[in-house]
């Protein structure tokens, strides 16, 4: 932690003078008057990789590792960014001009990802997950492009694992675990190995998955560190409610007394002991009796725990742990917004995701593919090519109406304002992959049809009429290639 001086304190000390006053008798900036009844902030005006010290980071990690086991808000949020950011995988795409030679790109990729981690436990897209929920957490997350027993594989490193080196001098250049070179650019990290001592590895071999908000930082933070003061106010305030209403729940009865002790045979009456609690009587007339002495009362306790104003206290908590990351009716409520408000937070919801996915795409995907698919040219296991053209394609996007923007999507394609491969990869498919299937699909319906001595437009259209006339009729497109005069109606064909 660099020592603080009071001129990087926002606070008057004595070797700084207060602002002057201008013309009107006030400061020159209010923003940064002093205030005996504000609090004074403390910090410096310096480069991010200097105000954000290594040990300030792995509090925070340590502090939101926290936060995601206890507190299922923060667990939701982790869950909602990969559910919809990665879901299933983000998957690629040879863009290589000969298509017999991109599918062969894909063909040896999906094989390679089904075991592509160094432990062999996890598959490209178990990394996917794993390295963009540790980046949210952690701030970020780093991945070895290793050759391992002759073959590309993935080794994940997490946050801490990174960093300057132990009982070391830090050497020049390098900011918590990041080293840049003297004109700034990206050399390489010093990660820590399990005995502490430290392994460099250059810029090329690693991927560093992580959304960097300043230019003059080295590491990212965890997309929760500002409400962290909020979410443990939360669960202190959760913790001492739940215990009220536990201690109103347990007493349910309470005994009003003028003063004094209790006396044996009205104990004896209230424990249900002996014959004195009027048992014979209850048992003639049902129910239970308790017989109190003059100016004793017994009355059951209505406990008004939580309150509303309580519930709705803990609802503005969890809206301003929220800020920042992702609505809180998308999170915490949906229920309570409607109408185009809905429109409004799912878009918002799915900028968020569509980032964090670019950052997943640029900062793991494509260089996976690069080393990877690299690696099988030099090693004569796919031809040569266009291996380096890939595109990336996304789970299906966020929507709130899909019948609605079906509609909006057809129109755009018929107006040629959206291709088809920009309509296909909205959704988390492939155009030429799903083409295919469509052509396979048409050739068996064909087949089945010149089998079977019927037109073809029976097969897909189901529950169409062709022995009618009118709605329904076949189509021009159609009368062309099956030959049928649309004036008069087809016969059923004869065995």
């Amino acid at each position: 932690m660099p020592k603080k001086s009071a001129a990087n304190n926002l606070k008057p000390g004595a070797d700084q003078k207060p602002l002057k006053p201008n013309a009107a008798g006030g400061q020159t900036w209010g923003s940064v008057g002093f205030s005996s009844n504000r609090a004074t902030i403390y910090g410096q005006a310096a480069d991010f990789s200097v105000d954000y010290q290594p040990s300030d980071r792995l509090e925070m990690i340590k502090r939101i590792r926290y936060g995601e086991r206890n507190f299922g808000l923060v667990r939701q949020v982790f869950n909602d960014y990969v559910l919809y950011c990665i879901g299933d995988g983000i998957t690629p795409q040879s863009a290589a001009a000969e298509e017999d030679v991109g599918a062969a790109y894909e063909t040896w990729f999906k094989a390679w990802a089904a075991e592509a981690s160094i432990c062999g436990r996890f598959s490209f897209y178990d990394i996917q997950r794993i390295t963009l929920r540790a980046a949210l957490r952690d701030g970020d997350c780093f991945v070895i492009l290793a050759i391992d027993e002759g073959r590309p594989r993935l080794q994940v490193v997490e946050a801490h694992r990174v960093g300057n080196p132990i009982g070391k001098p830090v050497p020049a250049g390098m900011a918590d675990g990041v080293q840049f070179d003297s004109k700034g650019r990206l050399v390489g990290y010093n990660i820590i190995q399990g005995d502490n001592s430290s392994a460099f590895y250059p810029a090329a071999s690693v991927c560093h998955i992580a959304e960097m908000d300043w230019a003059s930082g080295s590491r990212g933070l965890p997309i929760l560190q500002h409400s962290w003061s909020d979410i443990q106010t939360e669960d202190e305030l959760l913790r001492l409610e739940m215990l009220a209403v536990r201690n109103d729940a347990d007493v349910t009865r309470v005994l009003h007394k003028n003063g004094g002790f209790i006396p044996q045979d009205m104990k004896a009456e209230l424990e249900g002991s002996g014959s004195a609690n009027l048992e014979s009587v209850a048992s003639k007339m049902g129910g239970k009796l308790l017989a109190l002495e003059p100016g004793e009362s017994l009355s059951s306790l209505a406990s008004n725990r939580p309150s509303p104003v309580f519930t709705g206290f803990l609802k503005s908590v969890q809206a301003d742990i929220l800020r920042g990351t992702l609505p809180y009716e998308f999170v915490g409520d949906p229920s309570a917004i409607s109408g185009s408000g809905v429109r409004l937070i799912t878009a918002k919801a799915d900028r968020v995701f569509s980032r964090w996915q670019s950052v997943a795409i640029d900062k793991l995907c494509q260089k996976v593919w690069g080393f990877v698919m690299g690696w099988a040219v030099s090693q004569g296991e796919v031809p040569e090519g266009e291996w380096a053209n890939v595109s990336w394609t996304t789970p299906k996007r966020l929507t709130v109406d899909a019948g609605r923007e079906a509609a909006n999507d057809r129109a755009d394609v018929e107006l040629g304002l959206l291709s088809m491969s920009e309509l296909y990869s909205s959704r988390g498919l492939d155009l030429r992959s799903e083409m295919t299937k469509r052509a396979k699909d048409f050739k068996f319906i064909f087949e089945l049809a010149k089998k079977e001595g019927i037109p073809t437009w029976t097969l897909y259209k189901p529950g169409f009429n062709w022995l009618q006339e009118g709605e329904g009729k076949p189509t021009a497109a159609e009368v062309a290639m099956e030959g049928i005069n649309p004036a008069q109606p087809t016969e059923q064909p004869t065995e």
